[in-house]
């Protein structure tokens, strides 16, 4: 006695009948028409939606839908076949548990801390800025001894001029009237900060009487 796909496919070759046609008249996919030949239940979605293409099916091939169902039943046992796993996934990933919820806020606030500490950390380790306003530009002429040197840093760092601390307000602002020799002077202006490299800046001004 003929299987339930045994009897699908020799119908539907007696017809000569392709699967590729059979597909297109029923919006069956292809795949699931094979597996229904095939017996292949693991392959097919639930058994709803596989008892309502056993029927189109059959009527459109002119076999018993009742009988095919019948036949269906007896060949398979409906408790044995597992939901696919797209069935059993799907719906699940759109429910927020507790558990999810603090994980998810968990590796945010883990994140942000790293993020924080990251930018913390490069923030202290960067030399600090440092521009120098007056004089304006390196190897000058001058005929005057005595020159203003001032600038701006970060207003966490501290500046020295030639070894000499400097103070500087809120915005990091600092301002030295500095006594030149005559001939060559080397003016050296350095802004630091805890556990930064220094940064350095020279000016190099001639006192010419």
């Amino acid at each position: 006695m003929s299987s339930f796909g045994e009897l699908l496919r020799q119908r539907r070759e007696s017809k000569r009948i392709s699967i590729k046609k059979a597909s297109k008249k029923l919006l069956i996919k292809k795949d699931h028409l094979i597996a229904l030949e095939n017996e292949d239940w693991q392959s097919l979605p639930e058994a709803t939606f596989t008892k309502g293409y056993i029927k189109s099916y059959s009527e459109f091939l002119g076999l018993d839908k009742e009988k095919m169902l019948a036949f269906y039943r007896r060949d398979f046992d409906e408790r044995k076949i597992p939901k696919t796993e797209s069935h059993k996934s799907a719906p699940k990933s759109f429910f927020i548990t507790p558990k999810r919820l603090r994980n998810f806020i968990f590796a945010v606030a883990v994140i942000g801390f790293i993020a924080y500490i990251t930018v913390q950390y490069s923030s202290v380790l960067k030399s600090p800025k440092l521009e120098i306003l007056q004089p304006p530009e390196d190897d000058i002429t001058v005929s005057v001894p005595i020159i203003e040197v001032s600038g701006k840093t970060e207003s966490e760092s501290q500046v020295s001029i030639d070894g000499e601390f400097v103070p500087t307000d809120q915005d990091g602002n600092f301002s030295r009237f500095y006594k030149l020799d005559e001939g060559q002077n080397i003016i050296e202006i350095i802004a630091s900060k805890r556990l930064s490299p220094k940064t350095k800046i020279t000016r190099t001004i001639r006192l010419i009487p």
